[in-house]
């Protein structure tokens, strides 16, 4: 898969091929690595077992393999086109996840603000991705344009998404991306829906769910969910009403969800409200798959960027120049999708455990 990305470098002064710099970066971000400088120490401390596997050259003065330079790491990371990296390794990681239940495809769209990586034009490099729900595998990102946000990056995203168009698929979303532009490109595509969040941000609309689904609280929840975590118990509760008299491409469903926690002796210590609207009918999506979408919704936050700046501390990463930003990032994605895919849970703990032994990185990247 590595090997399909296009090299931009000229023949003259390659020391290295680029499938070896960027499976030695999949290596060294597999067991840890955060950013230029690790990449490379983490490189110069492999085995010359794994830097053969990989690729390595053999240098025939010193009688081994070579490794890269950090130098090297950072011109070759930032210099490849970021776009195709993120199209070919989210297609790949998309061709080895399974769809959700029904056979249909669980999407979590949002954007992620790189906090420490800024463009020659003074603004933060931000970044719009997809995420398969249950897995957790970011199968689509794209850099968004200078200048513009993500809210207008939607058709973009849903352009170059590895899901086939005669696939049914689910599009969450919260409420900075609700919007009649980015309803109506998933609902011209056939069998593809959405399940979005209104806030005031939009409050025509949300006025307009509201008034569809008052009357409906009168009565009890059309679903219930419970959980005891962290000594506090939590209860969702969830009622539906059609949205026939809402003016928004696609509408069929408006919900309204109210989040409760408890303590272990009952005492209610917090409320919260959440107003939504789905493309799906009550027949296709019920109640309870409304409030179970609306849980795994947040599974890209928990999921995906979490891990990006606990584990990796993406937040504080310098990298600006080029590409470099957006390649690795996908490099991050892309390691912790191999590791959800072997059913690992804790990414922390795993990288650490791949840094004792780097060779350990071979049973990820291989399937």
């Amino acid at each position: 898969m590595l090997r399909s990305v296009e090299d931009p470098r000229g023949v003259k002064g390659k020391q290295h091929a680029l499938v070896f710099v960027l499976a030695v970066s999949v290596v060294a971000v597999l067991a840890g690595a955060k950013g230029y400088s690790e990449i490379a120490r983490k490189a110069q401390d492999m085995s010359q077992s794994l830097l053969g596997k990989i690729g390595a050259e053999w240098d025939w003065f010193r009688l081994r393999y070579k490794y890269p330079s950090k130098g090297t790491i950072c011109r070759v990371l930032s210099g490849i086109n970021g776009d195709r990296m993120d199209e070919i390794t989210g297609s790949w990681l998309a061709a080895q996840s399974p769809k959700g239940r029904n056979g249909e495809w669980e999407i979590a769209v949002d954007g992620k603000v790189l906090r420490g990586s800024w463009t020659d034009e003074n603004e933060q490099v931000t970044l719009f991705s997809a995420m398969i729900h249950k897995e957790g595998i970011t199968i689509a990102q794209l850099r968004v344009p200078d200048g513009t946000n993500e809210t207008t990056q939607a058709g973009a995203l849903l352009d170059v998404l590895p899901v086939p168009a005669d696939e049914p698929a689910l599009f969450t979303l919260d409420a900075a991306h609700t919007s009649s532009e980015t309803a109506d490109a998933i609902t011209r595509r056939a069998g593809w829906h959405y399940l979005m969040t209104v806030k005031g941000n939009r409050p025509s609309l949300q006025r307009a769910v509201f008034d569809a689904v008052i009357p409906f609280l009168k009565g009890p929840p059309h679903d219930v969910m419970e959980e005891y975590a962290r000594g506090q118990r939590k209860r969702w509760s969830i009622w539906t009403a059609p949205a026939n008299k809402i003016d928004f491409p696609g509408a069929e469903q408006a919900a309204i969800i109210i989040r409760e926690t408890f303590t272990p002796s009952g005492d209610r210590i917090g409320k919260e409200m959440s107003l939504m609207l789905t493309s799906q009918d009550a027949e296709n999506m019920t109640a309870f798959a409304l409030n179970r979408h609306k849980r795994l919704h947040w599974g890209i936050e928990n999921k995906s960027h979490y891990p990006r700046d606990v584990v990796y501390r993406e937040d504080n990463g310098q990298a600006w120049a080029g590409e470099g930003p957006q390649v690795l990032a996908t490099i991050r994605n892309l390691a912790i999708g191999l590791m959800r895919m072997k059913g690992i849970k804790n990414i922390k703990e795993n990288t650490e455990w791949i840094a004792g032994d780097r060779n350990r990185a071979l049973n990820f990247m291989t399937t």
